[in-house]
């Protein structure tokens, strides 16, 4: 496998090579290591992460990255190699003889990704880097209906979903962790669990509980942002100018498992995507989340979302991600209605049990990759 992040963690990267070598398969994750501190070679859960140095930023470290990694493969053999996002697909070119077969695991629709960031010169650059390089491969996964559906529109190509649900064995041994008391208090809490990006709806957020405010107490109700994120800072900002700083907890960075054990004690998860390319059709990780620790959610009624619960029963409520009012009386909905919130919990918890979790979804990429090896013959 190779992934241009450090693996520290990288969750979906993390579960695929541990699922992978729990079948009895030898798995070697090369990974990167920008800022050093990190080990250049790790064991862990039956797998082998080798981190390279990477110096340069932005575009440029793709190129020293493709470099060293070609280096450190040199005239090694594989039977797979299994390229994560688009950032390391050009290497398709270069390792093709180093392997029986490749796969593209598109985590993203990256090239919509980069354009609501640096614009419609990004979007071009990074398609036709996607369309260049797919030809290359043996197969092709996402995390999602709508992520395959886009690829199929854009290049003609057949490609299947394994959706990045989470571990049975990381949400069971975060679920051994004792609640920290400053989370066992009786508020009623909202949850924004992951990285906080402007594009997912933090001034939203804080606007809904500026509307909230007028009829919930801060004693009562707590809004909760666990995650790091370039739009914290300016989430403080807004929390402090609007006077709100009693109804939130911004938590910054946080161990994965201390995160899964936390969402136990919140009673409603928020996914605001806001309008763009890529939310449109993202299927976000945190709604799955949410349902392991029995959490219903609100949501942004966009094509992505909508699909990832299609085949649930009722786990929670899509809205207007813009309107705060529409996001405000939801919750306020929730919150003077406990039969109804008790009910949507239990839900959310079968739903996981039954249908939103790795264990049953990681039989896919086995299915994926005997499907590229049949077709190759």
């Amino acid at each position: 496998m190779v992934v241009l992040s450090t693996v520290a963690p990288d969750v979906r990267v993390e579960k695929e090579a541990r699922f992978l070598a729990s079948k009895g398969n030898q798995v070697t994750v090369i990974a990167t290591n920008p800022i050093g501190g990190l080990a250049e070679e790790e064991k862990r859960d039956g797998y082998t992460i080798k981190r390279v140095p990477i110096k340069k930023k932005l575009f440029f470290k793709y190129f020293e990255f493709w470099k060293k990694v070609r280096k450190l493969v040199g005239d090694e053999k594989f039977d797979i190699i299994h390229f994560h996002d688009l950032n390391v697909l050009p290497l398709s070119s270069k390792l093709k003889k180093n392997s029986k077969i490749l796969i593209y695991d598109s985590h993203e629709n990256f090239p919509e990704q980069m354009s609501e960031t640096f614009g419609f010169p990004a979007l071009w650059v990074y398609t036709w880097m996607e369309r260049k390089y797919i030809k290359l491969v043996d197969g092709i996964l996402t995390p999602g209906e709508t992520y395959s559906d886009n690829l199929h529109r854009k290049y003609k190509v057949k490609s299947s979903w394994v959706s990045n649900y989470p571990s049975k064995l990381d949400v069971e041994q975060a679920h051994k962790m004792k609640i920290p008391n400053e989370y066992s208090t009786d508020k009623f809490r909202v949850v924004h669990f992951g990285v906080m990006y402007s594009n997912l709806g933090y001034d939203k957020t804080v606007e809904t509980a500026e509307i909230l405010k007028e009829n919930i107490k801060s004693s009562e109700i707590e809004f909760l942002v666990m995650g790091s994120g370039a739009a914290l800072e300016p989430m403080k900002e807004l929390i402090k100018i609007k006077g709100l700083s009693d109804y939130f907890n911004l938590t910054g960075w946080m161990n994965y498992y201390d995160a899964l054990s936390i969402l136990r004690s919140c009673d409603v998860g928020l996914v605001l995507f806001q309008p763009g390319k890529n939310n449109f059709l993202r299927m976000p990780n945190r709604l799955f989340e949410y349902c392991s620790a029995g959490v219903p959610f609100i949501g942004s009624n966009f094509e992505g979302l909508q699909k990832a619960i299609k085949n649930a029963s009722k786990i929670g409520f899509l809205i207007d991600p813009t309107a705060p009012q529409e996001i405000a009386d939801q919750i306020f909905k929730l919150y003077n209605d406990k039969e109804l919130l008790d009910k949507l919990k239990t839900e959310a918890q079968e739903n996981y049990e039954k249908q939103f979790n790795w264990e049953i979804e990681a039989e896919k990429l086995i299915e994926i990759y005997n499907e590229a090896f049949s077709n190759k013959g």
